[in-house]
């Protein structure tokens, strides 16, 4: 009764609330099954209650586990038009499958599609025997000139335990359906997704020390701008950015180049190398060309925005695993062992040291 009775209160939010509701069948049963309401929002409780019934055999062991676990990640557009809810069905391993259900509003329609964003907006395009489905907890709502609303889902896929792609997926609700939305313009050619393809550890672990996801996609409101993250020859993360300027149509590639939350002073660099908080200090590490080091540091009140108390350059000794920077009879050193540490010497005398303070955002 308990599971029976989470898994009604679940759907029938769904089928009464204005918006859509997120949950995912295996792919494995191949079904996919659409709740169209066709009486207005505003309709009883017990046409509700039927809607509930009849979908409720719908839905898979694996949600219903979710539920009860509370496992199941709930994105929302601004508007209330799209929801989507995410969950891992446990069958995946290190590539995880994910449940998905898509909910969506149009006109006093309510649909509720147990599918895959990609199977939904892509149904022709290619695809794997099993649906390996998505975690998406982000739904980014613009509104466009003409008075339509583009939706930006923030689309993450884990291809295996250290590799992983996180996109942008772009749709609209037009004539009672969800569709790909290709507003995405580089070079002349258009997309309905724009992301990347990287390695988790080496940004998370190392580079900004678990508190860069949000950085992946970022959108300026001021100059209308919207920034996707880059990687390396080496599939890693830079922290250098595509900006993609959206006309109130479409996004419109214009360069690539350092984020606009970091001083102007600083934009000039080949990729992060290393990001960290102490109790006083912001400490920020960039390789300008592959071998020279730049160190920068700000108060731990203070932003990456603001002018940097300290730039120094310098350089990286593997054998140590530590960074080495040198102003006249002042020594910085950032070692990287369990966690980072900075130590601060004059004449060889240590005068300060402080380790990481991990600050998920």
């Amino acid at each position: 009764m308990k599971t029976k009775s989470l898994l009604y209160l679940s759907l029938f939010s769904i089928v009464t609330f204005c918006a859509c509701k997120p949950s995912h069948t295996p792919q494995t049963e191949k079904k996919e099954t659409e709740i169209t309401q066709q009486t207005p929002l505003n309709e009883d409780n017990q046409a509700a209650e039927e809607v509930v019934e009849e979908s409720m055999e719908t839905f898979s062991d694996s949600l219903v586990q979710s539920i009860e676990n509370k496992n199941v990640t709930i994105a929302n557009s601004d508007d209330k038009c799209l929801r989507i809810y995410s969950w891992d069905t446990g069958q995946g391993g290190t590539m995880i499958q994910w449940g998905n259900l898509i909910q969506y509003r149009s006109g006093k329609e309510i649909k509720t599609i147990h599918q895959s964003l990609d199977m939904l907006l892509h149904p022709n395009g290619e695809h794997d025997e099993i649906d390996y489905g998505s975690y998406i907890d982000t739904i980014y709502t613009y509104p466009c000139s003409d008075g339509s609303k583009l939706y930006l889902v923030d689309n993450y896929f884990r291809m295996s335990g250290n590799y992983s792609e996180n996109s942008l997926v772009a749709m609209r609700i037009k004539d009672g359906k969800l569709i790909s939305a290709p507003c995405f313009v580089r070079h002349g050619k258009r997309m309905d997704t724009v992301g990347l393809e990287h390695t988790v550890a080496d940004w998370y672990f190392l580079a900004n020390m678990g508190e860069g996801w949000k950085w992946l996609f970022q959108y300026d409101k001021k100059t209308q701008n919207l920034y996707v993250a880059t990687t390396d020859n080496m599939d890693n993360i830079t922290d250098r950015y595509d900006i993609y300027h959206f006309n109130g149509t479409e996004f419109v590639y214009q360069k690539t180049d350092a984020p606009f939350w970091l001083h102007p002073e600083l934009r000039n660099y080949q990729r992060l190398e290393l990001f960290f908080r102490t109790k006083d200090y912001i400490v920020r590490i960039d390789n300008l060309d592959g071998k020279t080091m730049r160190y920068a540091s700000w108060k731990s009140t203070q932003q990456m925005s603001d002018a940097p108390e300290m730039i120094l350059t310098g350089s990286f000794i593997e054998e140590d695993n530590t960074f080495l920077f040198s102003k006249g009879s002042y020594r910085y050193i950032i070692t990287m062992d369990n966690t980072v540490t900075l130590n601060v010497q004059q004449n060889g005398k240590i005068i300060l040291q402080q380790t990481q303070e991990t600050k998920i955002p």
